[in-house]
C-alpha cells in the first residue's frame, strides 16, 4: 500500500511539473521574438495594459502605503478607489508586483503573466487528476499536462493577455468547476466556496459569467448522472447555500463595485430588442484554427484551444466506451455556448446586460474549458495504445506551443518600455510640486496622457476607467473637456476658467517643459453665490459658453473677470487643516450665506459636518458636491464612506461566521 501511494504521488509531482513548466518554453521564445522583456526592451503594459491597468496598479499600491485603499484624488477630480480596484487591480498575486522596486516593476508584469498561464495549465491538470485518478502512467504524465497545456496558451489567453484583471477567473475556473463537483458528488463545498469567492474578489466582471456557467454546469450535471430528484434536490440546496456564502464572502467588493457600477453610462443602455446573430458559424470555426489572427476588436470570439484537440474530441463522438447520454449532453453545451456567444442578446445577457466595447466574447474561456475538459473525459475513458496518446500528445504540445510562439511573438500588443517611462522625471517632479503641501492640484494640460495622475501620483483631472460615473463624463463633456473612450474617460485641456475652478495651482504646459503657476487656482472647497444651486449643466450646449455659465453662477455676477473673482473666492474658501483622502478638516469665514461648493464629486458617500452639525450634500453641476452655509467663521469636515462598504462588510463578517459553522458540522458529519 505504501508502495503504491508513493508511486501514485510520483505521478502526481511528474504532472504538476511538466503541465506548470510546459507553458514557460513558448512563452519566453514568444517574448524574444517581440523583444518582451526580459529579453527586450517591450512590455505587455500596452494599450489597456498601459492606459489603465499599470497606472491603477501604482496607484494602488501608493494608497496601501499610506493607508487609503478608499478614495483617490488621482483623476477626474476624485473617485471610489475600493470600486475601481475591485474592478481592476484586487487580484492577490499584485502583491508580487507591490513589493517589487519601481525600476522592476514592468519586467515584473511581464513575468506574472505567463505565471498565470502556468497556473492555468497546472489548475486544469489538478482537475483532471481529480477527476481521472484511475488513468494510467501515460495519461497521468502525458496526455493531462498536454490537454492542461492547451488551456494555459488557448486562444483566449494569448489575446487577451494584456488584460491582467481577467486573468486570475480564467486561471481560478478549473478549481471552481471541480469545487462544484466535488458538492454534487460528496456534498463537499469548501473548495467551491473558496475558489468562487477568491474568484469574485478577484474580478467581479468574469465572475459574473463564471456564476451564469456553474448554475448551467449543475443542469448538465443532473442530466449527465441518472440520480433521482431527492439527490438532485439536496445537492441543489447545497449548491445554492454555498453560491450565496461565496457571494456573502465577496459582499465587502461586490456591493460597492456594483454600486459604483450602477452610476455608469454603460448601465444605461438596454437590449435593442432585435434578435440577432452577429457571427457566422464558419467564422467561429475558423477560430478554431491555429496560427490565424487573434480576435481584438469587433471579430469572432477567441475559440482556439488547439485544432489536435478539438479533432481528438471529434473521434471521441464515435467512441463505445462513452455513454451515448454523455455525448449528447456534451455536444448540446457546447452547442448552447456557441450559439449565445453568436446571439445578440446572449452576448448581452453573459456581459452584464450591456454590450463589449471591443474584445468580444468575454466568456469564450468558459468554452475553451468545456471542450478541453470534455476531451480530458475521452481521454481517460479510452483504451487507445498509450504509443497512440503518447505520440498524439507530443503533436498537440507541438502545435498549441508553436501557436503561442507566433502569437506572443508577431500579434499580441506590446510596447516600449521607454515609451512608458520617457516622462519619468518630468512627470515626477510634476507629481512632487503638487505633493509638497497638504492639498494641491496639479495637471499636464493639453496632451493626451491616460491616467498620468494615477501612475504618477498627484491629484489632477484626467481619468479612464469602465468605473468612470456617468455623471462624471457629462460634467466634463458639456464643459468641452475632451475624451479618449466614449463614456469612460477623460483628458484635461486648460482654460482659465477650469484651471481656477478646479483648483489648479500648477499646469504642466504641452511642451513637457513649462510649468506654470496660476494664482488664480480655487480652494477644495469655497463660499459660492446660491444661483449655482440653480445652474443647468446643458443649457448652453458644449464648451466654453457652459464654463462661462458655470463661472457667472458661483460669482453671481453678470461678466467674467477671472482675476477679481477668483480673489473674492479665494478669501471665503476652506484653510485645510487635516488631509486624508476620505477625511477632510477646515475652517473658513463666509462673509454672506451661500453655498459651500467642493470641487469633490458627488457619489453618495461624502459626509458634510459644518461646527460639527451633518448637513446634507447636495448634487452641483450635475456633478460637484455642495450644501447652504450661512455666514460667519466654521469649521468644516468631509468623511468619506465607500457607498455599500458597510452594508458589505457585515454581509460577508456574517458569512465568515456562517462558513465557520458549516465547517464544524462537516467535521462532526460524514460525507455522503
Amino acid at each position: 500500500m505504501n508502495k503504491k501511494r508513493i508511486s501514485v504521488n510520483k505521478y502526481l509531482i511528474i504532472g504538476i511539473a511538466v503541465s506548470f513548466l510546459l507553458p514557460v518554453i513558448p512563452s519566453f521564445i514568444g517574448f524574444a521574438i517581440k523583444g518582451i522583456a526580459p529579453f527586450g526592451d517591450r512590455t505587455l503594459c500596452s494599450m489597456d495594459g498601459f492606459s489603465q491597468y499599470y497606472p491603477m496598479l501604482e496607484n494602488m499600491a501608493d494608497a496601501l502605503k499610506n493607508g487609503e485603499p478608499f478614495y483617490s484624488f488621482n483623476g477626474a477630480l476624485g473617485f471610489n478607489l475600493w470600486a475601481q480596484s475591485a474592478y481592476y487591480t484586487n487580484s492577490p498575486l499584485w502583491v508580487l508586483i507591490y513589493i517589487l522596486p519601481h525600476s522592476a516593476q514592468l519586467v515584473g508584469i511581464n513575468l506574472l503573466v505567463v505565471l498565470r498561464f502556468c497556473l492555468s495549465s497546472l489548475f486544469f491538470y489538478l482537475r483532471l487528476y481529480d477527476r481521472h485518478r484511475e488513468s494510467d502512467v501515460v495519461k497521468k504524465c502525458l496526455v493531462f499536462p498536454a490537454i492542461s497545456f492547451c488551456y494555459g496558451l488557448s486562444g483566449y489567453t494569448l489575446a487577451f493577455a494584456n488584460q491582467f484583471m481577467w486573468a486570475d477567473v480564467v486561471m481560478l475556473l478549473p478549481l471552481v468547476v471541480l469545487g462544484l463537483e466535488k458538492l454534487w458528488e460528496k456534498k463537499a463545498p469548501f473548495l467551491y466556496i473558496g475558489t468562487l469567492f477568491l474568484s469574485m474578489w478577484s474580478c467581479f466582471y468574469l465572475s459574473y459569467m463564471v456564476c451564469i456557467f456553474v448554475c448551467l454546469y449543475f443542469l448538465y450535471l443532473a442530466a449527465r448522472d441518472k440520480k433521482d430528484i431527492r439527490y438532485i434536490f439536496k445537492r441543489g440546496i447545497t449548491f445554492a447555500g454555498a453560491s450565496l456564502l461565496s457571494a456573502a464572502l465577496s459582499a465587502m467588493v461586490l456591493i460597492p463595485v456594483y454600486k459604483a457600477l450602477s452610476l455608469t453610462l454603460a448601465s444605461e443602455l438596454g437590449f435593442e430588442g432585435t434578435l440577432l446573430f452577429k457571427y457566422t458559424l464558419r467564422g467561429m470555426l475558423s477560430m478554431l484554427l491555429p496560427f490565424g489572427k487573434p480576435s481584438l476588436e469587433f471579430s469572432e470570439p477567441n475559440l482556439y484551444c488547439g485544432l489536435t484537440a478539438v479533432l481528438l474530441l471529434g473521434c471521441g463522438a464515435f467512441s463505445k466506451e462513452i455513454d451515448l447520454r454523455k455525448k449528447l449532453l456534451s455536444a448540446a453545451f457546447l452547442v448552447f455556448m456557441l450559439f449565445t456567444m453568436s446571439l445578440n442578446l446572449g452576448e448581452y445577457v453573459w456581459h452584464g446586460f450591456h454590450y463589449p466595447n471591443q474584445l468580444p466574447g468575454r466568456q469564450s474561456y468558459l468554452f475553451v474549458f468545456l471542450v478541453l475538459s470534455f476531451l480530458g473525459s475521452f481521454v481517460a475513458a479510452s483504451s487507445v495504445e498509450k504509443l497512440i496518446l503518447g505520440a498524439v500528445s507530443v503533436v498537440l504540445c507541438f502545435e498549441v506551443g508553436l501557436n503561442a510562439c507566433c502569437q506572443l511573438g508577431t500579434n499580441v500588443w506590446a510596447s516600449l518600455e521607454g515609451s512608458i517611462r520617457r516622462y519619468d522625471s518630468t512627470v515626477t517632479e510634476l507629481a512632487e510640486i503638487g505633493n509638497k503641501d497638504i492639498f494641491t492640484r496639479v495637471e499636464w494640460a493639453d496632451v493626451n496622457k491616460n491616467n498620468y495622475p494615477q501612475q504618477y501620483s498627484y491629484k489632477g483631472v484626467t481619468y479612464y476607467s469602465s468605473t468612470m460615473s456617468g455623471d462624471a463624463y457629462n460634467f466634463f463633456q458639456q464643459l468641452g473637456i475632451p475624451k479618449y473612450a466614449k463614456n469612460v474617460s477623460v483628458y484635461y485641456y486648460q482654460s482659465d476658467i477650469t484651471n481656477a475652478l478646479f483648483g489648479l495651482e500648477y499646469v504642466m504646459q504641452p511642451d513637457g517643459i513649462t510649468v506654470a503657476h496660476n494664482q488664480y487656482a480655487l480652494p477644495l472647497g469655497f463660499v459660492a453665490d446660491k444661483a449655482v444651486l440653480d445652474f443647468d449643466l446643458y443649457a448652453k450646449g458644449k464648451g466654453d459658453e457652459t464654463q462661462k455659465a458655470l463661472w457667472l453662477s458661483l460669482t453671481g455676477e453678470a461678466q467674467v473677470d477671472i482675476p477679481a473673482q477668483a480673489k473674492v473666492l479665494k478669501a471665503h474658501g476652506m484653510e485645510i487643516t487635516a488631509f486624508d483622502t476620505d477625511r477632510i478638516e477646515g475652517k473658513l469665514v463666509a462673509e454672506n450665506d451661500g453655498v459651500l461648493l467642493f470641487t469633490i464629486p458627488y457619489d453618495g458617500g461624502w459626509t458634510l459636518k459644518i461646527d460639527g452639525e451633518t448637513v446634507p450634500l447636495t448634487k452641483v453641476a450635475g456633478y460637484l458636491s455642495g450644501a447652504e452655509i450661512s455666514e460667519g467663521s466654521h469649521e468644516i469636515e468631509m468623511v468619506y464612506t465607500v457607498p455599500g462598504i458597510i452594508v458589505g462588510g457585515v454581509i460577508s463578517g456574517v458569512g465568515v461566521i456562517l462558513l465557520c459553522l458549516w465547517i464544524i458540522i462537516r467535521k462532526r458529519k460524514p460525507l455522503e
